[in-house]
């Protein structure tokens, strides 16, 4: 359901990834659960009381859990084990996560369990609901979640806030668990058979840090394309390529998306070369010297200029599949086991396992390297005077050799190729049994997350030299000649920082073009002056 009258109102089915981030980060958004959903809810929860007290032999109801699978509990501690369980499993440790992905983590579990087959009483479930809305905090601390029994460590690090204990966050202030929920007037849960399990047992939060790891992607994606216009436009380089003929000879949706873009920002540009046109002016230099002769210009481009579709695409494509994965997983019941009221009957199963979040982020990350790869080949070819058809050497007119130029900012995007490149190894194959050997084969679907988010914001980074280097050549080349494309991202770099006829310390320029960048601002100036940027072009049949 979309968000209107600024309210989110879910029914685990039809969220969206871009309703869960915008939710998650206005907190102005109040979050409800369907009214059509509640009898279901209700319902199931009447039968796992039913079954407790028949004494139904039930993971998780009365037996206890993990490791201890084995023993059977008396229906008299049902609270003791639910609150010991969540004790027990929170164990995170590190810097702990950011309140508006804590927001998203409990917005995305909310969904799960609005779905009725979790078994949490409705009581309960607005409780979780009060503490989004009243903006109760959690302190989750960011490592140490095998991400297969779910998000255990991180989901119970909110459970436990919600009996009141642990540490949560509240008008920016960190108070014990019970002080923050009085403070923001939220009643603590009781838990009873099931519910502790219900509220940590699931992908919630590698779900909801995935989906902002995609929407993430999706803005820097769109920021590689216009960036890349303005860097093949301020080197000269051939339109032809990305002729959308040549595409449907080959046709992969990200490829062709990438043409497409390309061929949109560059129209109207008086730098970019029509090689058709070059193509005669090479034909006169051949006819008048009868033999051998050097062209003062090359033919054809090198890959990371004309190969940018075919190299870009796929990462585009990755995105696209993980996206898909992605909205499935966080509209789904992910925890053990399930009720299932339409047939009186519950069923044991592994929902909770979190390989296909952990497998799209690991994936989604090697495909973000390559992001950084090919803007660090086109940065090279702005700072090497031999490929920069007839730039100055690293980007310096005046003064060079007393200058520098822009020489150093290239070390710091290698520096971050490579790091990427370490970060790419996948989390998603690194399986190592745990609890007595139950946890047997595990996921690390957080771990894989993180990685990748390093990934993307290391990418953001190297843009941001590019974008540098492309304002800073098309000042060389003179800035009246850019697209209508090139002008306004021209602009908005220099907004930023001038022309650098002088050397100085740009860390702080590159910093903000970064920030500038992660906010989609570039991408809104784009896209409001020329239609929207595609993503992944899907073939009109």
């Amino acid at each position: 359901m979309p968000i209107i009258n600024n309210k989110l109102v879910m029914d685990g089915y039809s969220l969206t990834i871009e309703e869960l981030i915008k939710a998650g980060n206005d907190l102005s958004i109040k979050v409800e659960v369907n009214e059509e959903n509640w009898p279901k809810i209700r319902e199931c929860r009447k039968l796992v009381d039913k079954w407790a007290s028949e004494e139904r032999c039930i993971y998780g109801v009365n037996t206890s859990c993990g490791g201890l699978v084995d023993h059977l509990l008396p229906k008299e501690r049902d609270n003791d084990f639910q609150k010991n369980l969540v004790r027990s499993i929170t164990t995170q440790v590190g810097e702990p996560f950011e309140d508006s992905l804590v927001r998203i983590f409990m917005i995305a579990r909310a969904n799960s369990l609005c779905r009725g087959y979790s078994g949490i009483k409705e009581k309960n479930l607005r409780i979780y609901l009060d503490m989004i809305n009243c903006q109760v905090f959690p302190l989750i601390p960011r490592k140490g979640s095998l991400g297969t029994s779910g998000d255990l460590g991180p989901l119970g690090c909110i459970a436990s806030v919600a009996f009141g204990e642990w540490k949560a966050r509240y008008k920016g202030q960190v108070l014990p668990g019970k002080e923050a929920m009085e403070a923001a007037g939220v009643e603590l849960m009781y838990l009873n058979a099931k519910e502790g399990l219900s509220l940590i047992n699931g992908t919630s939060a590698m779900v909801g840090l995935a989906c902002t790891v995609i929407h993430e992607a999706e803005n820097t994606l769109k920021n590689s394309d216009i960036i890349a216009a303005m860097a093949i436009e301020t080197l000269m380089g051939r339109i032809n390529p990305f002729d959308a003929r040549v595409h449907e000879q080959k046709y992969h949706p990200g490829q062709h998306a990438t043409a497409m873009n390309l061929t949109k920002l560059l129209t109207g540009s008086d730098i970019a070369i029509d090689e058709q046109e070059l193509s005669i002016e090479l034909q006169a230099v051949l006819k008048k010297h009868q033999g051998i002769s050097v062209a003062d210009i090359p033919v054809e481009d090198a890959y990371s200029i004309r190969c940018t579709p075919q190299f870009v695409g796929p990462t585009k494509e990755a995105v696209a599949r993980a996206h898909d994965t992605l909205l499935r997983e966080l509209n789904s019941s992910n925890d053990n086991p399930l009720i299932f009221t339409e047939y009186d009957t519950f069923i044991h199963n592994g929902h909770f396992h979190g390989q296909p979040i952990s497998f799209a982020m690991d994936c989604l990350g090697i495909s973000m390297v390559n992001l950084g790869v090919v803007s660090d080949r086109r940065i090279d070819r702005f700072l090497d005077a031999s490929n920069s058809v007839g730039l100055p050497p690293f980007l310096c007119k005046e003064d060079t050799g007393v200058r520098m130029g822009l020489m150093g900012g290239q070390f710091m995007t290698t520096s971050l190729v490579a790091e990427n490149r370490t970060l790419a190894v996948p989390a998603s194959i690194q399986s190592i049994t745990s609890t007595a050997d139950f946890q047997d084969i595990v996921s690390f679907g957080l771990i894989a997350g993180r990685k990748a988010r390093r990934i993307v914001e290391n990418t953001n980074h190297i843009l941001s030299f590019e974008l540098l280097c492309a304002a800073q050549a098309a000042d060389l080349r003179g800035p009246e000649k850019l697209s209508p494309a090139g002008k306004i991202m021209y602009e908005a770099v220099r907004e930023t920082l001038p022309y650098l006829d002088y050397d100085k310390v740009y860390i702080d320029d590159m910093e903000t073009l970064k920030s500038r960048i992660e906010s989609g601002e570039f991408v809104q100036k784009i896209e409001k002056e020329m239609g929207e940027l595609l993503i992944v072009h899907k073939r009109e049949e």
